[in-house]
Formats: C-alpha cells, sequence, structure tokens
C-alpha cells in the first residue's frame, strides 16, 4: 500500500504543478461541468463523479456487448463472459491479487454482510471480535448482529482523540479469544489511515482472521493486499470513480473455503436436484444471480483512468490541496476540525463543526451556494459519540476539485458564519 505516491520527474517542475497545469483538461473529463460549470462537489468520500471515459466503458457493453455472462454459448454472450472475466484480472492485477481470489458484489456493504453471515468459524460465547471506533456502519452492524447471535464479544481498538490515529496499547485488544478483526483501512470522517498491515499481523499471531473495508481509501491509496497481509478485503467501484452497483471483494483461497454462500440461485452450482445442490468451486459460488457486467466493466475502466491520474501527479497534487484547505480552515477561530491534529497519513477529507452554527445549517446554506458537502453522522455513529458530537461537516476533495473551489468554500463559510451569528 503506498500513500500519496511521489512521481519521478526529470525536470524541476514539480509533479504537483504539472497536474494542475493539466487540471482544467481533467475536470473537462466530467460531463458535470459543462452543464454547471460553478458547481462545486466536495462530497466525493460519499460518491465520486465518473469520467466520461468510465462511462464510456459501460454505454459500450449495453450496446454492443450485452449477453448473460456465463450463461450461453453463442458468441455475444462469450464476449460477455470475457469481458467480465477480463475485468476480474485487471482488478484483482490492481490490488496484487489473484484472479481467482477476487468476486464480484453489489457493494461493500453487500460483501461485509456476506463474510458475517457465511463465515464458518466454530464460534463459542465469549469469543471475540475486535473492530476500531473509526468503523462505518457497514463494518460494524454485521459483526454486532453476528456477536448477538453468537453471543461474541465485542473489542474496540480505541484512537488518539487528538490525531484520530490508534491509540498506543491497540495490541493489548487483540487477545487469544480473538477469532477475527474487521477495521476500516481508513475512516470516512477524519481521512486518517489505520495500520492495517501491523494489525493483521497481530491477529495471525492471535490465530485470528482479519478483514479490511477498504471502500473509503481506494480512491487515494494504493492498494496491495500481500503487503496489507489481510484474509478479505473489500471496496465499491462508486468510491473510485465508478458507478454504482458493483462492489470488489478479495477473499484468499484459504478463507473460501471457510465461507459459505450467502446467496444462493443461479450461476453458482453444478447440480441441482430436489433434494440437494453442489455449488461450483472458486469464486463464481459467491456470485449468485446474474452479474452486473456493465458496472464491473466499468469499474476496471475506472482503475485504469485512475493509474492515469496517478501517473499525472493526482496523489501529490490532492495532498498539497488538503494540506492548503485545512491551514485555510484552521485560521478560522469559529470552527473546529476533527480530529484537533493531523499529519501526513491522511486521505484528501476534512471534517469540522462549529459550537456557534450547527452543521447542517452550514451545509444547507452551501448548498444554497451550489457547493455540495455533507453533514451529519457519516454512517459512523459510534466514532462521533467517541468525540462527543452529534453531526460534523465533511469535506471530500477530487480529481477534479481546484484551488478556486476551496477558496469559494471558505468565503461562503464565513458568509453562513456571519448571517447566522447576527442572526442571534
Amino acid at each position: 500500500m503506498a500513500l500519496f505516491p511521489r512521481m519521478r520527474v526529470r525536470r524541476r517542475r514539480s509533479v504537483t504543478d504539472a497536474y494542475v497545469a493539466g487540471g482544467k483538461a481533467a475536470r473537462e473529463q466530467f460531463a458535470l461541468w459543462r452543464s454547471q460549470p460553478q458547481f462545486v462537489y466536495l462530497d466525493s468520500a460519499a460518491s465520486c463523479q465518473v469520467p466520461e471515459t468510465v462511462l464510456q466503458a459501460y454505454l459500450d457493453y449495453y450496446q454492443h456487448g450485452h449477453a448473460n455472462a456465463h450463461r450461453g454459448s453463442y458468441p455475444l454472450a462469450q464476449q460477455a463472459t470475457a469481458q467480465l472475466e477480463q475485468a476480474r484480472q485487471e482488478l484483482a492485477n490492481w490490488i496484487g491479487a489473484q484472479a481467482n481470489e477476487v468476486a464480484f458484489t453489489a457493494g461493500a456493504t453487500h460483501s461485509l454482510n456476506m463474510l458475517a453471515q457465511g463465515l464458518q468459524l466454530d464460534w463459542q460465547a465469549g469469543d471475540e471480535i475486535v473492530l476500531s471506533r473509526a468503523e462505518h456502519h457497514s463494518n460494524f452492524l454485521p459483526w454486532l448482529r453476528l456477536a448477538e447471535k453468537h453471543g461474541l464479544t465485542i473489542r474496540w481498538l480505541d484512537l488518539d482523540p487528538c490525531t484520530g490515529n490508534l491509540a498506543a496499547d491497540w495490541q493489548d485488544v487483540v487477545t487469544e479469544r480473538c477469532k477475527l478483526v474487521a477495521v476500516t483501512l481508513a475512516s470516512n470522517v477524519t481521512g486518517q489511515v489505520l495500520p492495517v498491515a501491523e494489525i493483521a499481523k497481530r491477529a495471525r499471531a492471535q490465530g485470528a482472521l482479519t478483514i479490511v473495508d477498504a471502500a473509503q481509501a481506494v480512491g487515494s491509496l494504493t492498494l496491495d493486499v500481500v503487503a496489507l497481509g489481510c484474509d478479505a478485503l473489500t471496496f465499491s467501484a462508486h468510491k473510485m470513480y465508478g458507478v454504482t452497483g458493483c462492489g470488489v471483494l478479495y477473499l484468499t483461497t484459504q478463507l473460501q473455503a471457510q465461507l459459505e454462500p450467502w446467496l444462493v440461485g443461479g450461476g453458482m452450482v453444478t447440480e441441482v436436484t430436489e433434494a440437494s445442490s453442489q455449488w461450483v468451486s472458486g469464486v463464481q459460488q459467491f456470485e449468485a444471480g446474474t452479474p452486473n457486467t456493465a458496472a464491473i466493466i466499468a469499474c476496471a475502466a475506472a482503475a485504469r483512468w485512475l493509474n492515469e491520474q496517478r501517473e499525472a501527479g493526482l496523489s501529490c497534487y490532492l495532498q498539497r490541496l488538503t494540506h492548503n484547505l485545512r491551514e485555510q480552515l484552521s485560521q478560522r477561530q469559529w470552527l473546529q476540525l476533527v480530529p484537533p491534529q493531523s499529519d501526513s497519513t491522511s486521505l484528501p477529507l476534512i471534517s469540522f463543526f462549529s459550537s456557534e452554527v450547527h452543521a447542517f445549517d452550514l451545509a444547507s446554506y452551501l448548498a444554497e451556494h451550489s457547493i455540495a458537502v455533507r453533514a451529519g453522522s457519516h454512517c459512523a455513529q459510534p466514532l462521533l459519540q467517541f468525540w462527543q458530537h452529534t453531526a460534523v461537516v465533511r469535506v471530500s476533495l477530487a480529481a477534479y476539485n481546484t484551488a478556486a473551489d476551496c477558496e469559494r468554500l471558505c468565503a461562503v463559510l464565513d458568509e453562513a458564519y456571519q448571517l447566522f451569528t447576527e442572526a442571534e
């Protein structure tokens, strides 16, 4: 896993400058800004906008190659199957996996529920599942249900309240009673990146499995499942400039043997009688029903597009843009950042609140001025409770954002503060 990788350049001109110079061309790849040039979209942590090259891959499939993959022997069906399997191979390579370790789902939430419902472990009352305080509800609620069913104990990896990083004594939480660790690679509220490779190493030493929710990180970090040392990892395509309806689920072959299919139906069986059934071998047993082939093909196209942007300097560009915006926001004494301190191990994402103006009021005022942000608990209520907040404003940056977007955000925030405080 590489965080904001730096690129080698021959000239003195920095990669950031090079990406800025080409920034307009990058933004022009999104049709939204041709129809709404003044719109400022700062909610990419929820869902990225989709570049036209990815949309074209999606459209091309429906216009020229649509058939039910893995179902027919006629040429069009064979073509659809080949495209799906090519996408599987590309996405496996993209995360450092093998094609036989990658299954397609409807999204990260689907994947995590599949894991929680299907894992065939010898659960005993009192066994422990370890989560971090930074978890999205999608990586908490499935395990909470499992714990309630089997009488398991959920233990928490605490965070440093100032930095949002793991507390210094986190290793003490992963004991011999732990059978599974499920952690996010990066918080969707703070953007802080967790030391997942270290967590997985500790879990493995205790005989526990490690499952990683990479949904928030996939658009910003280069994933390497071997380096992370996890048993399973999942993310959603729409978080990485793809379309909705596609999730990628990495499963080691060892974990596949311990996982019972959650959904059953067409496409995942070799034989069915009135009294029994036999699953296919490999990852396709976890892909019951007609696959969302168009979204899968678009996901592979998004991975290629994202690679191109990173090679052009996107990661360094967003790191600098986020740093500058954080500096601007921290100068406003009426705003408080969450967490109060940050470092380089964070995504292009900033959350903040005001004790004088409610987060929803700020978000509504920004929306009236064509600036899209997210306000609320961000499906991470335990984390907000940890900081004793009910709602924060989240700003998240992506390839199509510019310094002008950040300046406009700050200016409209100042207007909102003056308006709401004067009204009191």
